[in-house]
């Protein structure tokens, strides 16, 4: 992540206070923001899902790369301090470094997650009922194409997640 610190040298900071939000589930995202000091909490309706404190973590990736609205809420845990990436999508194309920090930083989650969900599965591969199905659920989204779609069911046709 040191190398989105030194890709956000020379850019505007904005300083975040503890409980102000940076981003906004389902609202455009203004700008590419890497974190130099403090902390950043990601939600997804209300539930926490990461913690960032880590120096060159960025957040608005995913809305800058899929071209759609912020995909979660990130909120200042405590006071701190962001460079402003506000011509990220023009960044993109223009500067390689970017976009191979952003792909480096992108395959650390996954290898993360993809290490997480297959504990996951193994714990309760042998379970009957409704733990029995995690297998099952899976499975079917490491299958998948990922592309975008729409996540879920006839019981719950528009599902928060």
């Amino acid at each position: 992540m040191s190398e989105l610190v030194t890709l956000a040298q020379g850019l505007p900071r904005r300083s975040v206070d503890a409980g102000e939000a940076l981003l906004a589930d389902g609202q455009s995202a203004p700008a590419l923001f890497v974190l130099l000091e403090g902390g950043l909490r990601i939600e997804k309706a209300g539930v926490q899902i990461a913690t960032v404190t880590e120096p060159g973590a960025c957040v608005g990736e995913m809305s800058l790369l899929l071209g759609v609205p912020a995909t979660a809420d990130v909120i200042a845990s405590e006071p701190s301090v962001v460079a402003v990436i506000e011509n990220a999508d023009t960044m993109l194309e223009d500067e390689p470094a970017l976009s191979l920090a952003l792909a480096r930083l992108l395959a650390t989650r996954l290898q993360v997650m993809t290490t997480y969900l297959v504990d996951i599965k193994q714990q309760y591969a042998d379970h009957d009922g409704g733990l029995g199905m995690v297998d099952v659920v899976l499975g079917s989204l490491m299958r998948g194409s990922g592309s975008r779609s729409e996540l879920g069911s006839d019981r719950d046709p528009n599902p928060e997640y």
